[in-house]
């Protein structure tokens, strides 16, 4: 039961709510004294001899009795005119209501275009309130004019050499008066280098005062184009309280081209024994037009090296620099070692580029450690073996004739004396 009734009081809110937006219909071809031309030829109020008139020409099936009208100003606080009460009372008259509001103005007004809405308000023969809102704008020209000056902010690009771009920005009327009209942008190059795509001029419409419109003018980069800062100059053109306007503020932007960072081959040992050293070395060449900075190589082998880096620094366009990098072999480590070496780098605009090298080396043993030689194991391994028999049977027959030698000279003494 609750679900009906809560279902039946929506379905009279929703056709209250129709009821109300459809209670004052605008006749839009209807023309009032004073109006001069209907609202579908274009009408609008008109501000003469100090007052500003306003006239709307309704309709109502719903409506009964009087009916109020109000002004209501999209920016109070700039007012042109000279009493807050912006409110008048009309009655139905051979079948529709002929809303006229007519507002006095300040004498030290400003010429501008102020927004607003007019409130139409009433209620239906049982009583219950009738409103619809129609939105106007009110143009004064014959006050004080205030210098206009838009605003252009956010200002961006995506410009690479030899690509189709946009330059991207947020246009503001920052006039607090007077609406800009028929806005035309135009943007240049002074090099040459960045072109419109297509027609040159881009066109924005009307902004009220303190709207904003987001700009996206299509451009075409030269394939020859420096990559560098380029100042665009930003040609502005409306029309603003009747009168054409243009201005031209200037930007720098810069046009960038893809990296290309290329690797050369990669020198390095196929081997290398346990604790011993071994150096790595990779040719870095900047295949691109723009300049390479903080280009940097880190190497990871597992035992050898956890993310040992050398900085390379900046890379011409067309030079070629090596990354080298030296790695010992740990007492531990046994057989083929895998692991990578990554490059990174950025442009002058801190675009950042790379690329990663897979890499293996193979870790030998270490060999082993023998004990000191003596003096007789050096002769002995330096004397071959079919010596020694003949060295001892050498040495035999030294020591015969030495005895050989004794025993004679002992006889050949024995001579002597017994010849005295």
């Amino acid at each position: 039961m609750k679900r009906v009734i809560l279902l039946i009081l929506s379905l009279s809110l929703l056709l209250s709510a129709r009821a109300s937006a459809e209670a004052f219909l605008l006749d839009e071809n209807r023309i009032l004294q004073g109006m001069g031309r209907s609202w579908r030829q274009g009408y609008e109020p008109t501000a003469e001899g100090g007052y500003v008139t306003i006239c709307l020409p309704l309709t109502s099936d719903s409506a009964n009795g009087r009916l109020t009208a109000t002004l209501l100003l999209n920016d109070e606080d700039v007012s042109p005119f000279s009493t807050q009460k912006l409110t008048t009372e009309c009655w139905k008259n051979e079948g529709y209501y002929a809303v006229r509001l007519r507002l006095p103005l300040v004498s030290a007004r400003r010429s501008g275009d102020y927004g607003g809405r007019v409130v139409v308000e009433g209620k239906d023969g049982a009583g219950n309130p009738l409103r619809a809102e129609y939105p106007v704008v009110i143009r004064v020209r014959d006050g004080v004019k205030e210098p206009l000056r838009p605003g252009l902010s956010s200002v961006t690009s995506s410009l690479a050499a030899g690509e189709n771009g946009l330059v991207n920005a947020i246009l503001t009327n920052t006039s607090r008066y007077a609406e800009m009209q028929n806005i035309e942008l135009t943007i240049t190059d002074d090099s040459g280098d960045i072109l419109p795509t297509g027609w040159n001029k881009v066109t924005l419409g009307s902004l009220m005062p303190g709207e904003s419109a987001r700009i996206s003018y299509p451009v075409s980069v030269k394939p020859t184009a420096s990559v560098a800062l380029h100042t665009l100059s930003f040609n502005l053109s409306c029309t603003a309280l009747d009168e054409p306007a243009a201005w031209t503020e200037s930007f720098t932007l810069p046009v960038t081209q893809e990296t290309r960072l290329e690797q050369g081959g990669l020198q390095m040992p196929g081997s290398v024994v346990q604790g011993d050293s071994a150096t790595i070395s990779l040719p870095l060449m900047n295949m691109g037009r723009g300049e390479l900075r903080n280009v940097l190589a880190t190497l990871s082998l597992p035992g050898m090296a956890e993310r040992q880096s050398v900085l390379v620094g900046s890379i011409a366009s067309g030079e070629t620099k090596q990354a080298k990098l030296t790695v010992t072999a740990g007492k531990d480590v046994l057989g083929q070692v895998s692991g990578v070496m990554e490059v990174t780098a950025e442009d002058e605009w801190g675009n950042a580029t790379g690329f990663s090298l897979p890499l293996s080396l193979t870790v030998e043993p270490a060999p082993e450690e023998k004990p000191m030689e003596t003096t007789a194991d050096l002769v002995k391994a330096m004397v071959p073996g079919y010596v020694w028999p003949l060295a001892g049977g050498c040495l035999a027959l030294l020591m015969a004739l030495i005895v050989q030698g004794v025993i004679l000279r002992g006889r050949i003494h024995r001579l002597e004396e017994d010849k005295l």
